[in-house]
């Protein structure tokens, strides 16, 4: 039944939704000032934008430097790069939405897919491309089983321990990939600390950006790696090392594949030993 009569129809004062509107726009106008346009929130914000640049920038070297090797398309990593490249470009865009478990997702994703790809193109029956990549179809290998395969140069110090790391990066990014309490329970602690989602504080940006380090210079190895000692060193010693603002030079596994070219001449000539 209606009726003309508006006296009893609430006005937006008196608007339970409207109230609840209201508050959640003050709230978020209250976040902008005091965390989202603050310096320290933005040099994150810059900061992972700038690891993805740089990952990118090696990569672009990498494919053009692969371009020389004419049997390069038949190598998964080679293949499959604009896959990768699209996954930390995934990665960066979830990060700065405040789309924390998404972006945790792409980077496990990134990680397996690095690994995997890796193991596949150096492995003993696998010596076409066909082979390569069939052999990701075998449901009876584990994550755990790719790693035990991978490949480095015989230079490289201490490979179990990019192992390791790869495997608890794999582990603990895993939680977020299903419907599991450990991710849940994660919102829940920051939900208690005042971050909703999409209002991440400064040291909750600031982890994710070490986590997503960690993950890309562990990729990146897996990158050289599949270019060769020859042609991988060639990248480090005429491009990346005059670039010094480049981050991953930093990375703890980078640094140990860059020490792999320290026998190349244009290094030797640097330390005066020629």
């Amino acid at each position: 039944m209606s009726t003309d009569d508006d006296s009893h129809r609430p006005d937006d004062t008196e608007n339970p939704l409207e109230e609840i509107f209201r508050s959640m726009r003050i709230k978020r106008e209250e976040y902008e000032k005091e965390t989202l346009n603050n310096r320290p929130f933005q040099d994150g914000l810059r900061y992972l934008e700038g690891i993805t640049a740089d990952l990118l920038t090696a990569q672009s070297y990498l494919r053009l430097q692969g371009t020389r090797y004419g049997a390069a398309e038949d190598y998964l990593m080679f293949r499959f790069a604009p896959h990768l490249s699209e996954s930390v470009l995934a990665v960066t865009m979830s990060a700065k939405e405040g789309l924390q478990n998404a972006a945790r997702r792409e980077l496990r994703f990134l990680l397996e897919a690095a690994v995997k790809l890796s193991s596949r193109d150096f492995h003993t029956d696998a010596k076409t491309f066909e082979a390569r990549l069939a052999g990701l179809a075998d449901r009876g290998k584990r994550f755990e089983d790719y790693v035990g395969e991978l490949r480095y140069f015989d230079e490289f110090e201490q490979p179990q321990e990019a192992n390791a790391a790869i495997l608890s990066l794999y582990g603990d990014l895993s939680l977020y990939v299903h419907a599991a309490v450990p991710q849940f329970q994660h919102a829940m602690i920051r939900t208690d600390k005042g971050e909703d989602p999409g209002m991440e504080s400064v040291a909750t940006i600031n982890r994710f950006n070490s986590l997503a380090f960690q993950v890309y210079d562990l990729v990146l190895v897996r990158m050289f790696y599949g270019l060769g000692v020859s042609m991988a060193g060639d990248i480090f010693t005429t491009v990346l090392d005059d670039e010094p603002k480049w981050r991953f030079h930093k990375g703890k596994f980078v640094s140990r594949m860059s020490r792999c070219f320290d026998y190349k001449h244009e290094r030797r000539v640097r330390r005066g030993e020629i």
